[in-house]
């Protein structure tokens, strides 16, 4: 049975979702897409970074994210419209929660 199931997803998935909107609020459209970008779990919870944490249970680079591949190889501006914030928190999810269930053997 993984560590992260369905449930514990979900919780994850809103707090990816949270730290997402807020960073998206802050810096734009464009700021989700900038290199180096990660969203990172801690045993402190879910933040986003700009360089890898050693100590982290799971990391993801938002623009290795297919959402975020989409507007990368998008003709014109490459921002993020609000709207696929979404889908780029459960694609983080999925991953995130892949890495720590392998990390913790499951």
């Amino acid at each position: 049975m993984p560590l992260l199931g369905s449930q514990e997803k979900g919780e994850l998935e809103v707090l990816i979702l949270g730290k997402l909107e807020k960073h998206y609020e802050k810096y734009g459209p464009l700021s989700l897409l900038e290199p180096g970008l990660r969203v990172i779990v801690t045993s402190g919870g879910v933040e986003l970074a700009t360089r890898p944490q050693q100590d982290a249970l799971a990391q993801v680079e938002t623009r290795s994210l297919f959402t975020a591949l989409c507007y990368l190889a998008a003709d014109g501006t490459q921002a993020m419209p609000h709207e696929s914030l979404e889908p780029l928190a459960t694609e983080a999810t999925s991953s995130l929660a892949a890495q720590i269930n392998k990390l913790l053997g499951s």
